[in-house]
């Protein structure tokens, strides 16, 4: 089993709801949670105080990803292999990665989708597909995390994937919008043998007051999934037979 702290986080391109640029309060909300994996989405644009390399150098977290502005992005704590962007439809795009704590393996999917309910159900549905979600490379636990756009039940949902759970921490997980948050526009999914010990929403006076989507920390634990066989410490061989040879 591993533990460790996930947060999601949406920059909303790292300006405030004013559209004034908040980069160093996006890197100090970052910094106080003291996440192992920062699941970022819509960065800053590519050039300038606002890039992904500013803010790995400001939080002090190596950066995976694309430097391009509106993308998705990791930050963390451990190694990440396999980094894949994969098209969802519509300019919109999910960054997929293995992401390896205490000798073990978390499939990562980061994204943002569509806030229009015929791009979004169909953006969901390439998600399900065989090319991310659906294939048969996801054999270990996995986390989807991101900004899910609007929350209309039956406008594209990953709810209608029975293999995926949404995470049961935090309980109140109302994230939008962030000076008044009504309803959970990021959200954090999982597959297979993982599971949230605890969550919480960043409701610092601060964040409410600027951002314009608050960010989300879970800490997460992994399950073994195998199973242990219990055999007699000591047995006794008949003498009969020849005394028996491993390899």
């Amino acid at each position: 089993m591993a533990r460790f702290r996930v947060m999601s986080y949406d920059l909303n391109h790292a300006h405030s709801r004013s559209g004034e640029l908040c980069q160093k309060l996006c890197a100090q909300i970052i910094r106080q949670q003291g996440a192992d994996l920062v699941m970022l989405q819509r960065i800053g644009p590519p050039l300038g105080e606002t890039s992904l390399q500013w803010l790995a150098e400001q939080v002090g977290l190596p950066a995976y990803g694309s430097d391009s502005e509106g993308n998705c992005a990791f930050l963390s704590r451990y190694p990440l292999h396999n980094l894949q962007t994969i098209p969802l439809g519509y300019g919109d795009h999910s960054l997929r990665a293995d992401f390896d704590p205490a000798a073990e393996r978390v499939h990562l999917v980061n994204l943002t989708l569509s806030w229009q309910p015929r791009k979004r159900l169909k953006q969901v549905i390439r998600l399900l597909g065989e090319q991310v979600l659906g294939g048969r490379s996801f054999p270990c636990a996995t986390i989807i995390a991101g900004d899910f756009g609007l929350p209309l039940w039956g406008c594209g949902q990953v709810a209608f994937n029975p293999q995926l759970v949404r995470a049961n921490y935090p309980l109140w997980r109302a994230n939008y919008p962030a000076v008044f948050p009504l309803w959970g526009r990021g959200r954090v999914y999982f597959q297979g043998p993982i599971t949230a010990l605890s969550g919480q929403i960043i409701t610092s006076k601060e964040a409410k007051r600027t951002l314009i989507q608050l960010p989300m920390v879970l800490d997460v634990e992994t399950r073994d999934t195998r199973s242990t066989l219990r055999i007699k410490d000591q047995v006794t061989l008949n003498h009969k037979h020849p005394k028996p040879v491993c390899g």
